[in-house]
């Protein structure tokens, strides 16, 4: 006989949700950092943000009056506070990336981490909002 396991439910006193959009997506090299969370879904913000090429990872940030700003892809992670921590290390939290609630297409609520737009200002837009698409040197 097969049990279905009651889906645990997130709990915002324990975990985080956070949305990743580059070195921490499934299949990535920083992904094994989320090992133990739980996979939430796939997820796309806003049309208010940019998402910029720093090379070996993207960067995500607010989009400014002048663009037009896209929906960046992501994957939402149920986290909990230790590897939250880890997480805000890797992404050198708050002095390089500042994690920040943001509102996906969906309405639900998630931490990201962004950059500001001068930060990342001589930086080429990887246009289509997902960082799997964009176009790889060999």
């Amino acid at each position: 006989m097969e049990c279905d396991m009651p889906e645990t439910p997130f709990n915002p006193v324990r975990e985080t949700l956070v949305f990743v959009y580059g070195t921490l997506l499934r299949g990535e090299r920083n992904h094994s950092l989320l090992f133990g969370s739980r996979f939430i879904g796939d997820g796309y913000t806003t049309r208010d943000f940019e998402l910029v090429d720093l090379g070996d990872f993207p960067a995500m940030i607010p989009a400014d009056e002048d663009s037009q700003g896209c929906s960046i892809y992501g994957e939402i992670y149920a986290v909990d506070h230790s590897i939250l921590e880890i997480l805000d290390e890797i992404e050198d939290h708050p002095s390089f990336y500042r994690r920040t609630p943001v509102q996906l297409k969906d309405g639900s609520l998630v931490d990201v981490y962004l950059l500001t737009a001068h930060q990342a200002a001589f930086y080429p837009r990887i246009e289509t909002g997902d960082w799997r698409t964009k176009v790889r040197a060999s």
